[in-house]
């Protein structure tokens, strides 16, 4: 009977979300935030990027956003971070996979569609707590110690601040 369920579950596995993320940082080591309509609160401001097509890799699913999402043509040159993201209500589970993005001007000129995004912005680390929702803090705070040298890591869920466990 397991071997059943194992085939089962091997053929037809649960649904699970896979996105692609930006880190884009400028010449001050800023990192590129965009502001979502759809989006309130602290859960406004996130990382460009977004969900896979299926059966498109998460680094293309990266690259197709960056180039839609601000005109911005990047190819993503290593991973950073992996994001494991419980389900909530109708949103099921997923993971997040943060490339690193490389620097561009902050005075380059991007082309967000209006009817997604309010705006974007250049934000200092030290600048997110209270703007951005704690995981996307720690996304990307992580990202940027992994684009340092640290090494890649995997994350998992919400944390809470102050943080006492990083990653699993």
């Amino acid at each position: 009977m397991r071997r059943g369920m194992h085939n089962t579950a091997f053929t037809n596995p649960p649904p699970r979300r896979l996105a692609g993320l930006a880190l884009i940082r400028d010449e001050n080591g800023r990192v590129l935030l965009l502001d979502k309509m759809y989006r309130q609160g602290s859960d406004r401001f996130g990382l460009v990027g977004g969900l896979a097509e299926a059966g498109e890799p998460a680094s293309v699913a990266c690259q197709r956003h960056v180039t839609r999402e601000t005109g911005l043509r990047v190819v993503p040159m290593g991973l950073l971070v992996v994001h494991h993201m419980p389900g909530k209500g109708e949103v099921p589970e997923g993971e997040n996979n943060v490339f690193d993005c490389g620097t561009i001007p902050s005075d380059t000129e991007l082309i967000l569609p209006p009817e997604e995004f309010r705006e974007h912005r250049w934000l200092h680390p030290d600048d997110l707590r209270g703007l951005v929702a704690p995981y996307t803090e720690w996304r990307i705070n992580v990202a940027l110690d992994a684009g340092e040298g640290g090494p890649v890591r995997y994350l998992v869920g919400h944390p809470t601040f102050p943080m006492t466990e990083l990653a699993a």
